[in-house]
């Protein structure tokens, strides 16, 4: 199972705000209305920021009708405000998106995804990358590993 694949890696984010930064990320997701990926994200982002602190946040939901998980990464050199609860910009954003019917997996994706962006070492890595291929390629080994 490929979660990511390199069309849904954006090395230039050009966003200036935590609402612009998602719909950036959403709109490489060409096979999902990207208006609903807002909705759902948003409706989950006024719960509560999705900023987990060290410059990256997974912003997420669950859609209905998606038949398997699906990520999208967007790297933001500047980074934006993102109601982190570090209070740090964002750099690094998992846009996570899990099919309506599954909570187990869901959780499990979100807390794989947490843990790996907890090491200095992977968002080293997103952040150096000079390609998309390279992101793609190193959450396909992780998803391996688990």
């Amino acid at each position: 199972m490929r979660l990511l694949t390199p069309e849904h890696v954006l090395l230039d984010c050009k966003a200036t705000g935590k609402r612009a930064l998602i719909t950036e990320i959403a709109n490489v997701l060409t096979s999902i209305d990207p208006d609903r990926v807002m909705e759902v994200v948003m409706a989950r982002e006024h719960l509560g920021s999705t900023g987990i602190g060290h410059g990256v946040a997974i912003p997420h939901g669950r859609m209905p009708d998606l038949q398997a998980p699906m990520i999208a990464i967007g790297r933001h050199i500047e980074g934006v405000d993102f109601d982190s609860i570090d209070g740090e910009p964002v750099h690094i954003a998992v846009l996570l998106l899990v099919p309506d019917s599954d909570d187990r997996q869901h959780l499990e994706l979100l807390a794989q995804l947490a843990r790996t962006l907890q090491q200095k070492s992977m968002r080293d890595v997103i952040l150096q990358a000079d390609n998309p291929d390279d992101i793609a390629t190193m959450f396909s080994e992780l998803v391996k590993k688990e």
